[in-house]
């Protein structure tokens, strides 16, 4: 089946979320490769961590936007990595109030090898993939507080 006859078959709602990841997977791409995390940070803190609301069918809605971002990554004709799509699925869960942390973490791999990550955890055990994470020490959290680890 192509690509177009897949992306005609998906719903209404699965098309608004693919086209609004692939479009948020571009813009943090480009942040991520050209301005300071620091920043990135900062807009996320600010702009995204505020209080959380009601969500109408969230453990739906969150399977949903996890596969309209890793849809989307696929998609494009470069490779995205770990936090562009975090930051992606961040924004995505975040502006529609389901609770959600973006997190990133480091390991020691090897002799003088440093591996990094970066997730998100919505807290509802929703395709989080905390036993293949929890080998990385976490070194940054963005997000509120009512979902803890």
């Amino acid at each position: 089946m192509s690509r177009w006859a897949k992306f005609w078959s998906l719903t209404r709602h699965e098309k608004v979320l693919f086209c609004e990841a692939i479009i948020l997977l571009l813009i943090s791409n480009f942040c991520v490769r050209v301005i300071a995390f620091r920043r990135i940070e900062k807009v996320l803190r600010t702009r995204f961590n505020d209080g959380v609301w009601s969500c109408i069918n969230g453990e739906h809605e969150i399977k949903l936007i996890q596969r309209a971002v890793s849809r989307a990554g696929n998609v494009l004709p470069w490779k995205s990595l770990c936090l562009s799509r975090s930051i992606a699925e961040y924004i995505m869960l975040r502006r529609r109030g389901i609770p959600a942390v973006m997190l990133a973490g480091a390991r020691f791999a090897g002799h003088s090898a440093l591996d990094a990550h970066a997730w998100v955890d919505t807290g509802l055990g929703v395709n989080d993939n905390r036993s293949k994470n929890d080998c990385f020490t976490v070194v940054i959290r963005i997000g509120p507080a009512a979902v803890d680890r």
